[in-house]
């Protein structure tokens, strides 16, 4: 397991920055344990320095905090690929880093969850309530609850294949404790008793969040709660409580109209974000964040007018991808082939959906939205054969990006397209390698005949996928190990019980 000394210093010594009341963490940055628990005050800044330490924590340029597994889940399908050659994901891409336990990023993603499993676990531990405590630190607790949960859930789905699989495969280990050098290393439970700890977190912070009015975006509240109980029921094949926590969880965010859809994705103000984390310039600066490597929407010109580009951009959208929305939907729009032979990306398809905020960098990360719970809650009621309510939800959504209602699908024609909708919705985001395992599908990966005419004149092809296999050169196909992300080594070294 991963030893820690005080995971309170963790958080105090490795977030602190900013004057602005919203972006304290912890008091100091050498406390002990009782003082941090001390007050209200203390606890409060140390529940924001630890959600702050899992959306930013980052041990090298290419591993911005959580968006790395975002990033790295959707450049694991199909309708992305990583540029040839480029800094960050190219080894994600083939499905070498995130398989092979040697490597650093295998190291992050462990390391990264299990330090905010802990951070969660002192704040379990040692903020005491009872029925008379304030109803502001049950507040407190319960964030720590969801946190936990999104935590686990997370896991749960990227180190073992899908509970419809097999609920008894064994999966991590759990700890519900805070970690001290004595912590006696756990085994791997298995996906069912994972869950299982996962809705009875669940289950507690909706008790301890009633009421709970938030500061910010960034701290769970009760929608947030709903919408993890839906991730976790959808992956479960609960459908009834899918569907029902999914509509909960949307209660109150609106999906955002098409021309709010070309803002950017770069703020929590967005009316359908239930959960995002808004950022400063010193919280997004350079190669380690987010937008440095989803972002391919050129800031300005040089004065050859050629386009330049902020951060890596190392991820972009497949042409097979674009291919897939209709003339008329807004996202559409979005596209454009760089065509310029002196920029960075020639011949690779532009996608503007997400784009920094110039010139501080400052873009806020999407955690949950609206439109991924409504599309859950279609699924659901698509799956309990209650064709006509998933396709009147489903285009509720359609109505948004510009689209006309469907209608006259059967079950399986509907479902079909709620998953499509799921893929061009939500890219992006992170959800992609969920949905192949869950689904028990593998990626379609094809390479792409498509050209154009340069700015030059020169009929030339388009960038598109250049990995089509697995590294042992076999065929992509469902349930295969290099879909999970593996225990790292130093972890398999230092616990003996794994």
């Amino acid at each position: 397991m991963i030893r820690k000394f005080s995971s309170l210093v963790v958080a105090a010594a490795l977030l602190t920055s900013c004057s602005d009341e919203f972006f304290n963490t912890s008091p100091a940055t050498q406390i002990t344990t009782p003082e941090v628990f001390s007050s209200e005050a203390n606890i409060d800044a140390f529940v924001n320095g630890s959600i702050r330490f899992l959306l930013e924590n980052s041990t090298s340029q290419d591993n911005p905090g959580l968006p790395t597994i975002f990033l790295t889940h959707d450049v694991m399908g199909e309708d992305a690929f990583a540029r040839d050659g480029r800094y960050g994901f190219r080894d994600s891409y083939p499905y070498r880093d995130p398989f092979d336990n040697t490597t650093r990023r295998a190291l992050f993603f462990w390391t990264l969850q299990y330090s905010s499993i802990d951070h969660a676990n002192n704040i379990i531990a040692n903020v005491k309530i009872d029925n008379a405590s304030k109803a502001s630190l049950k507040h407190l607790k319960g964030q720590a609850y969801a946190l936990r949960a999104h935590n686990y859930l997370n896991l749960v789905r990227q180190y073992q294949f899908t509970y419809a699989k097999d609920a008894n495969a064994k999966a991590v280990p759990v700890y519900t404790e805070p970690t001290t050098p004595n912590t006696v290393p756990k085994p791997r439970a298995t996906v069912k008793e994972v869950y299982d700890l996962v809705i009875a977190d669940l289950t507690e912070a909706e008790k301890l969040l009633a009421g709970f009015e938030r500061p910010q975006k960034n701290r769970p509240n009760l929608n947030v709660v709903y919408g993890l109980f839906a991730r976790a029921y959808l992956t479960q094949e609960k459908w009834e409580l899918a569907r029902d926590y999914a509509a909960k969880a949307r209660d109150g965010y609106p999906i955002m109209s098409a021309a709010q859809y070309t803002q950017g994705f770069n703020d929590v103000s967005n009316p359908e974000w239930i959960w995002g984390h808004p950022q400063t310039l010193t919280q997004n600066k350079g190669g380690a964040s987010y937008m440095a490597y989803i972002e391919t929407t050129p800031y300005a010109t040089d004065a050859a007018g050629t386009n330049l580009y902020y951060g890596y951009n190392s991820i972009m959208p497949d042409p097979n991808f674009i291919a897939l929305f209709d003339k008329d939907d807004i996202r559409k729009s979005l596209f454009e082939i760089a065509k310029q032979p002196a920029e960075a990306l020639y011949r690779g398809y532009r996608y503007k959906k997400f784009r920094n905020k110039y010139p501080n960098h400052d873009a806020h990360i999407v955690l949950m939205r609206s439109s991924e719970q409504l599309l859950i809650e279609a699924e659901s009621k698509a799956r309990l054969n209650n064709v006509a309510a998933a396709t009147a939800t489903l285009n509720e959504l359609r109505a948004q990006r510009g689209l006309t209602d469907l209608s006259g699908l059967g079950k399986d024609a509907l479902i079909a397209e709620i998953l499509l909708e799921r893929r061009k919705e939500l890219w992006g985001e992170g959800f992609r390698l969920y949905d192949i395992l869950r689904l028990q599908t593998a990626p379609v990966r094809k390479e792409t005949t498509e050209k154009f005419v340069d700015t030059r004149g020169a009929t030339v092809s388009v960038l598109g996928h250049w990995i089509t296999k697995f590294p042992d050169g076999t065929p992509l196909v469902p349930n295969s190990k290099y879909y999970l992300f593996p225990i790292p080594l130093n972890e398999i070294n230092n616990n003996p019980n794994l």
